[in-house]
C-alpha cells in the first residue's frame, strides 16, 4: 500500500464554494482560487499521481483561528480540488476517509494523507 502526504492551504467553507449566475449554480471566485491554488502546488511538487485505485484519505485539518467551524464543511474543496489537479481520478474511489481537527496555525492548512487501499 502506497502513502502520499499531501499538504494543501486552508478552504473556504462550502457556503462560498459555489454561487449562482443567471439561474445556475457556478463554482465561485474563491472556490476557483482554491482549486488554482491546489493544482499550482501539486504542480510546483513535481510529484505524479493520478491515482486510480480505492483509496482511503485522512485530513489533518490545522484551523486558521480558534473560531468555531463544523469539519464536514472542508472536505469538498480539498477532495473537488485535487481531482482537478490529477492527483485523484475520481473521488468516487474513496472508501475510507476521515478529517482530525488539530491545533490552530497561523493561516491555516491541511495535511492529507492518501493510501491506496488493498483489493481483494
Amino acid at each position: 500500500m502506497n502513502e502520499y502526504r499531501i499538504e494543501l492551504p486552508w478552504p473556504p467553507g462550502n457556503n462560498h464554494l459555489f454561487s449562482v449566475f443567471r439561474g445556475r449554480k457556478i463554482k465561485s471566485k474563491k472556490g476557483r482560487e482554491y482549486t488554482s491554488a491546489v493544482a499550482r502546488q501539486i504542480a510546483e511538487s513535481n510529484q505524479q499521481y493520478n491515482l486510480t485505485g480505492k483509496l482511503k484519505v485522512k485530513i489533518n485539518a490545522y484551523p486558521p483561528t480558534r473560531a468555531r467551524r463544523d469539519l464536514d464543511n472542508l472536505f469538498k474543496a480539498p477532495l473537488d480540488s485535487l481531482t482537478q489537479a490529477g492527483v485523484i481520478a475520481d473521488d468516487s474511489l474513496i472508501d475510507d476517509v476521515r478529517m482530525v481537527r488539530c491545533e490552530v496555525v497561523k493561516g491555516g492548512r491541511l495535511e492529507v494523507i492518501i493510501t491506496e487501499m488493498e483489493t481483494l
